[in-house]
């Protein structure tokens, strides 16, 4: 499969203990994706390792305690720290009806064109973690990228269904 074939639920962000437990920050909102016997992937190299969920402790503010089968001590945990926790693609579809008739999928988001005050900006390349939430990345034409906070108040997805964004950002934030 490829890296388009797999969305994003977590990123391994360190050890807890000595008997692998994984601390994770949850970026999925269907916490059913962490239950005891679901399958995740972690990528090594070019390659997708499948690992089974042994157990999944909420330690809130979208941070977790995770334990993988295959995953047995502090050296292997510390070994994928900074790894993403994926799913497959077909596996977020199939749930996609938990997201309610407004919700969408951040991977819906990426190639979606950008508009502000009425003009094409760009597209969706990326979203990131960044401080205390997230930040879409949009790269224009010619290959220069900005980064626009993901707020309701500055990004409103009305029209995420056909592939648009509108943004409303700060003055000076798209000056630099």
């Amino acid at each position: 499969m490829t890296a388009e074939e797999y969305v994003r639920i977590g990123v391994i962000t360190g050890a807890h203990g000595l008997t692998g437990r994984l601390k994770i920050l949850v970026i999925s909102d269907i916490g059913e994706r962490f239950e005891a016997g679901n399958r995740v992937f972690i990528q090594h190299g070019d390659r997708y390792r499948e690992y089974r969920i042994i157990q999944f402790s909420d330690s809130g503010k979208r941070s977790g305690l995770l334990q993988l089968e295959g995953i047995n001590d502090r050296d292997a945990a510390l070994s994928i720290k900074g790894s993403e926790l994926l799913i497959e693609q077909s596996e977020a579809e199939r749930t996609r009806g938990a997201l309610g008739e407004e919700g969408y999928y951040y991977f819906d988001i990426i190639g979606c064109a950008a508009f502000t005050r009425g003009q094409r900006l760009g597209i969706v390349s990326d979203i990131m973690e960044a401080g205390s939430g997230e930040a879409l990345i949009i790269t224009d034409e010619t290959g220069r990228d900005f980064m626009v906070p993901f707020v309701d108040s500055m990004v409103d997805t009305r029209d995420i269904r056909d592939k648009k964004l509108y943004l409303d950002p700060v003055e000076g934030l798209l000056d630099i």
